[in-house]
C-alpha cells in the first residue's frame, strides 16, 4: 500500500461512501454531482493512491471489498470528525463555549428528549445543541463514527458494556394504547382476544419486541393482529387518529400522551423483557459536561412525571 498521506481528500471519501451506500456509480454520479465517467476516474485514483481495489463491479452493481469496507468505515469516521470540528470551531468562533450532538432514539425524540433541550438551552445558552433522531442501529453507528457525543436510546442487550458507558435512565414495560374516541377506550371487560381484532402499529419485523409479541400471543393461542411496523411518532399519531389502530409504545410515553388526553393504555398486554432507555457513550472519548448536563436534564424531566414519583414512592 503506497502512502497517502496529504493525497486523500474529503472527496475521495464523500465518493467512497456514496458508492459503498448506493452500489451504483450513476445514482453515486447523481448524488454527488459528477458524471458517471468522472466517478470511475476518481475511483481508479483512489484505489491507486490505498494500492488495491476498493470495489467489485458486476452486472447487479458495485459492491465493497473487504478493504473497501474498512476503507468506508474510517471515511465515516473522518468526515464525522470534520463535520463536529466544523460545528466547534462555529460555536467557538461566535463566542459560543462549544457544541454538543445528541443522538435520541425516535420514540423517545417528543417525551422526554424535547423537554429536556429545552432545559438545557435554558440552563447552558452558550452551548450550540443539535439533535439527531432515528433507529437504535443507525444512531449506534454515528456513535462510532464520532458524529454523535451522546446517544439516548434503549440499552439493548447488542450495546457491549466493554464499548460503551451508560446512565440509566428509566425502565419501563412496552404497553398497547388507542385513541380517546376507540370502542376500546372505554370497553372494560375487554380482554387480549378483543384486542387482536383491530390492527396494530408495532414495532418492525424482525426485531426483538415484534418477536416476543408474536411469540406471546401465539402462546396464548391468539391470531397476529394485522401490523405496520413504524418507528415515527408522526406516523403513529396519524394512524391511530384516522382509524381503529392500537400503538405499541413505551409506558413512559404514554402514560404522559394520556395524562394529556392524546391517547389511552389499554390495561392488558402479554408480558414483553424491558429495556432500560439509557445515556450511552463510548468508553474510548471521555465524557464532557455537556453530555452530563444533557443526561442529568433528561432524568429530571423523567422523574418529574407523575408515574415516576409514584414508583419511587412504591420502592421506598
Amino acid at each position: 500500500m503506497t502512502p497517502f498521506k496529504g493525497k486523500l481528500r474529503t472527496r475521495h471519501l464523500e465518493i467512497v461512501l456514496a458508492v459503498a451506500d448506493l452500489g451504483n456509480l450513476s445514482k453515486a454520479a447523481t448524488q454527488l454531482h459528477s458524471t458517471q465517467s468522472a466517478l470511475s476516474r476518481a475511483i481508479a485514483e483512489i484505489e491507486d493512491l490505498v494500492g488495491a481495489r476498493l470495489f467489485e463491479r458486476t452486472a447487479k452493481g458495485t459492491t465493497c471489498t473487504p478493504l473497501g469496507l474498512a476503507m468506508c468505515r474510517h471515511a465515516r469516521q473522518l468526515l464525522s470528525s470534520y463535520r463536529k470540528a466544523e460545528i466547534d470551531l462555529a460555536a467557538l468562533a461566535r463566542g459560543e463555549a462549544g457544541s454538543l450532538t445528541v443522538g435520541c432514539f425516535t420514540l423517545f425524540s417528543g417525551w422526554p428528549v424535547a423537554e429536556a433541550a429545552l432545559r438545557f438551552r435554558e440552563a447552558h445558552p452558550r452551548i450550540t445543541l443539535s439533535v439527531e433522531v432515528g433507529t437504535h442501529e443507525r444512531l449506534i453507528e454515528d456513535l462510532d463514527a464520532g458524529a454523535l457525543d451522546i446517544l439516548i436510546s434503549r440499552f439493548a442487550s447488542t450495546v457491549n458494556p466493554q464499548i460503551y458507558r451508560s446512565v440509566t435512565l428509566s425502565e419501563d414495560a412496552v404497553v398497547l394504547t388507542c385513541a380517546p374516541g376507540h370502542p376500546l377506550a372505554t370497553q372494560a371487560d375487554a380482554t387480549l382476544a378483543d384486542y387482536v381484532r383491530h390492527p396494530w402499529i408495532a414495532a418492525l419485523p424482525g426485531s426483538r419486541i415484534r418477536g416476543e409479541l408474536e411469540i406471546a400471543l401465539r402462546h396464548e393461542g391468539l391470531p397476529i393482529p394485522r401490523m405496520v411496523g413504524a418507528l415515527s411518532l408522526e406516523f403513529g399519531r396519524e394512524m391511530m387518529r384516522a382509524g381503529q389502530d392500537l400503538w405499541l409504545l413505551p409506558g413512559s410515553v404514554a402514560r404522559v400522551w394520556q395524562a394529556r388526553g392524546e391517547l389511552c393504555v389499554l390495561p392488558l398486554l402479554p408480558p414483553l423483557r424491558r429495556s432500560p432507555l439509557a445515556a450511552i457513550w463510548r468508553r474510548d472519548r471521555p465524557s464532557n459536561r455537556q453530555m452530563r448536563a444533557f443526561a442529568t436534564q433528561v432524568a429530571r424531566v423523567i422523574q418529574g412525571t407523575p408515574q415516576a414519583r409514584d414508583d419511587a414512592g412504591a420502592a421506598r
